[in-house]
């Protein structure tokens, strides 16, 4: 759909992040926006065992790049459409890494969604999965990568405009360590009300 141009509403070139965001990101997006909803059913023994925060938040955001890595060499296939669509999708996954899966974690603090994975029915809850922080959160994800491409391709040129979303992506890489700080305070000040919720899904 996106880059075939059979549509007309996606024959524009800043779509083509859009897609390589997605499917360099599909595992990032269903995984890492439920962290901690996915151990919801053991959440109130691993707070319990004083396990530190920045040691889950870090295996899970290995765990979301690994999946980006392995999904964006496995998408090489669209080479079939060009280098042009394969760069797109490379972009996206390097935005994906260094901007986007510190964005899909700090919103994982504000879902607190309890996931049943022991049953077949109603795994999800269904109270708490969108709130207004974890909408705005979304501008990020999808419209400031989109945003920053256009810049560069209108700007200047279509390589400038990949240049500007890698190096968003490798900037955000750079302050990890920083990032990842705010997002560990944003899940201590939500630890409580994340218990509770997850206490209340029966």
């Amino acid at each position: 759909l996106f880059f075939t141009n059979s549509i007309e509403a996606y024959d524009n070139p800043v779509w083509k992040i859009f897609a390589g965001i997605f499917v360099s990101g599909g595992f990032l997006f269903s995984f890492g926006q439920f962290v901690p909803s996915w151990d919801s059913s053991y959440y109130p023994l691993m707070m319990s065992q004083n396990i530190q925060y920045k040691e889950y938040l870090s295996s899970k955001w290995y765990l979301i790049i690994i999946a980006t890595i392995i999904s964006t060499i496995l998408s090489v296939f669209y080479l079939y459409f060009g280098w042009d669509a394969y760069l797109a999708i490379i972009v996206g996954a390097i935005y994906n890494i260094g901007v986007n899966s510190y964005l899909v974690l700090w919103g994982g603090a504000y879902i607190k969604t309890p996931i049943d994975l022991t049953s077949n029915r109603k795994a999800f809850g269904d109270k708490q999965a969108f709130n207004a922080k974890t909408l705005l959160l979304t501008l990020p994800k999808l419209i400031l990568p989109l945003a920053i491409y256009g810049l560069g391709h209108y700007l200047i040129n279509p390589t400038a405009g990949y240049i500007f979303v890698a190096l968003t992506g490798i900037l955000g890489f750079a302050f990890k360590n920083v990032v990842f700080r705010k997002i560990e305070n944003i899940y201590k000040k939500e630890k409580y009300k994340t218990l509770l919720a997850y206490k209340q899904k029966a």
